[in-house]
C-alpha cells in the first residue's frame, strides 16, 4: 500500500492511500469463498455456487465489506508509517472498487500538533499569602463556641430574634387557592442566616410561642421552582416552638472540652491551623498560576475534537451542579463562552504536560502508585488489600493524578517564585 500525508493544519492531514488492484482482488476472492460456503442458492449445491451468480446475489454487500477492510488495513498502515498521532476518528472519503484498477481513498485526521519548543524560562509566578489576624483567630473560636451551643428553651419566654431556631406551621395559598402539597405543620428554620425570603424571615422576627401571623410576599423571579416564580404568595404562620442557643463560656473550661491545654493553647492551635489552610490554598493558586503562565507562553493549537470532548464533560458537570442547587438546568452565552474558553485551556494545557513529560522522561513508577496506595490505606484505615481492590479499576486514573502532581513539581522547580501577601479586603469588597 501507497499513503501520502498532506498538512492542512497543524491539527488535521489528508491521508491519500491507494492499495494495488492485486491485494483488492486476494481480498475480493477471500470475501467470496467465505459467502460461498454459507450461501444457499435453489439449482445449486451447496458451496459450489459460481461466482457470477454470488456477484448478482450478495456483490454490492461483498464489494462494501473489502471496502472497509482495505480502508482500515490502509488508515492503519499510514498510521504506522508516518508516525500519526490520531485523537478523533477519521473522516474518510466514500471509495469504490473498480476491476483491475487499484483502490484510492482519502481521509481527513486529527493529530495531535507537534510541538517544536516549549518555553519554561518566563514562567513568573507569585505566591500569595493571606496573613491569619487576631480577628479570624476569634471567629474561627466563635464558630466553634457556636457548634457546642446547648439548645435550651428561653426562660422567660420572649419574642423571637436572629440567631433562634423555631419550629413553625405553615399554610401557603397561591391565587386564593391554599396549597396543602406546598403547607407544613412543622418546619425547622433559624433565624439571620439568610436562607428564608426577606418577608418571610422579617414577619417571624418578634413573633411570641402561640402566636398566629399573616404573611405576604412574592417569589423572585429567579426561585428555582417555575410553579412559583414570580407569584405573589399569602402564608399564614404559627410558630410552636422557640428554642436558642446556650453558648459555653470563653475559658480554660471550654478550651478543655475539646482538649487542649488552655484558651491560649487553643488560639495558638487555632491559628497554626489556620495558616495550614491558608498556606495550602496559596501552593493550590500557585500550581493555577503556573499552569496558566505555561499555556499563556506556549500558544499550541489545539485539536477541535479535544475541546469538544472536554467541553461536553465541563457541560455536563455545570447542568448538575444546577439541578443540586434546584435552578436550571440551562446554560446562557455567557457560561458557554466560558466553558468552551476553560476547555481549550485545559486541553493545552495537556498537551503542553504529556510534551514536557516525553521530553523530561517524567514517569509514575509501578513503586509510587504502590505507596500512593499505602498512604490512602493509612488516612481511610482501610486494609490495604482493599484500597487496591478498590483501585484496581481506576489505577489509570491514580497514575494520571500521580503524574500531574510530578509533572507541576517540576514546573515549580522551574519557575520563578516570589512571595507577596493578598491585601486586606475594603469593607465596601467584604459587603
Amino acid at each position: 500500500m501507497q499513503s501520502q500525508v498532506d498538512e492542512i493544519s497543524p491539527v488535521m492531514v489528508e491521508v491519500k492511500v491507494e492499495v494495488p488492484w492485486q491485494t483488492v482482488q486476494k481480498e475480493l476472492d477471500q470475501a467470496y469463498r467465505k459467502v460461498q460456503k454459507s450461501t444457499r442458492v435453489r439449482g445449486f449445491r451447496p458451496g459450489k455456487v459460481p461466482r457470477k451468480v454470488l456477484k448478482n446475489l450478495v456483490g454490492r454487500s461483498v464489494n462494501g465489506e473489502v471496502v472497509n477492510a482495505l480502508v482500515q488495513q490502509g488508515l492503519g498502515s499510514a498510521v504506522d508509517e508516518h508516525s500519526l498521532q490520531l485523537v478523533a476518528v477519521p473522516e474518510v472519503d466514500p471509495a469504490a472498487i473498480t476491476e483491475g484498477e487499484p483502490l484510492r481513498f482519502t481521509a481527513k485526521i486529527e493529530v495531535r500538533p507537534k510541538i517544536d519548543e516549549v518555553k519554561l524560562d518566563s514562567l513568573a509566578v507569585e505566591r500569595k499569602v493571606k496573613p491569619v489576624t487576631d480577628e479570624a483567630v476569634s471567629k474561627e473560636i466563635e464558630s466553634l463556641r457556636q457548634q457546642h451551643a446547648d439548645i435550651v428553651t428561653p426562660d422567660p419566654p420572649r419574642p423571637a430574634r436572629d440567631g433562634d431556631q423555631l419550629s413553625v406551621a405553615l399554610q401557603m395559598s397561591l391565587d386564593g387557592t391554599v396549597r396543602e402539597d406546598l403547607s407544613s405543620d412543622d418546619t425547622k428554620v433559624e433565624l439571620g442566616q439568610g436562607r428564608l425570603l426577606p418577608e418571610m424571615e422579617e414577619g417571624l422576627r418578634g413573633m411570641e410561642v402561640g402566636e398566629e401571623k399573616a404573611i405576604d410576599l412574592t417569589f423572585p423571579e429567579d426561585y428555582g421552582h417555575p410553579e412559583l416564580e414570580g407569584k405573589p404568595a399569602h402564608f399564614v404562620v404559627k410558630l410552636k416552638e422557640l428554642q436558642e442557643k446556650s453558648l459555653p463560656d470563653l475559658d480554660d473550661e471550654f478550651a478543655k472540652d475539646l482538649e487542649y491545654e488552655s484558651l491560649e493553647a487553643m488560639r495558638s492551635a487555632v491559628r497554626e491551623r489556620l495558616e495550614t489552610a491558608e498556606s495550602q490554598r496559596a501552593d493550590a493558586l500557585l500550581k493555577e498560576a503556573i499552569v496558566d503562565k505555561l499555556v499563556d507562553e506556549n500558544p499550541v493549537p489545539v485539536p477541535p475534537s479535544l475541546i469538544n470532548q472536554e467541553l461536553h464533560g465541563a457541560t455536563q458537570e455545570m447542568l448538575r451542579f444546577q439541578q443540586m442547587l434546584g435552578q436550571g438546568p440551562s446554560l446562557d452565552e455567557d457560561i458557554e463562552k466560558r466553558l468552551r474558553e476553560e476547555s481549550e485551556r485545559k486541553v493545552r494545557a495537556g498537551l503542553l504536560f504529556g510534551e514536557i513529560a516525553r521530553r523530561e522522561s517524567l514517569e509514575v513508577t509501578p513503586e509510587e502508585v504502590e505507596a500512593e496506595l499505602l498512604a490512602i490505606a493509612e488516612r481511610s484505615g482501610k486494609h490495604i488489600g482493599k484500597v487496591r481492590a478498590e483501585f484496581s479499576a481506576q489505577r489509570q486514573q491514580l497514575e494520571t493524578r500521580l503524574l500531574e502532581n510530578k509533572l507541576l513539581e517540576y514546573l515549580r522547580s522551574k519557575a520563578t517564585i516570589t512571595e507577596g501577601v493578598v491585601e486586606a479586603e475594603s469593607d465596601e469588597e467584604q459587603m
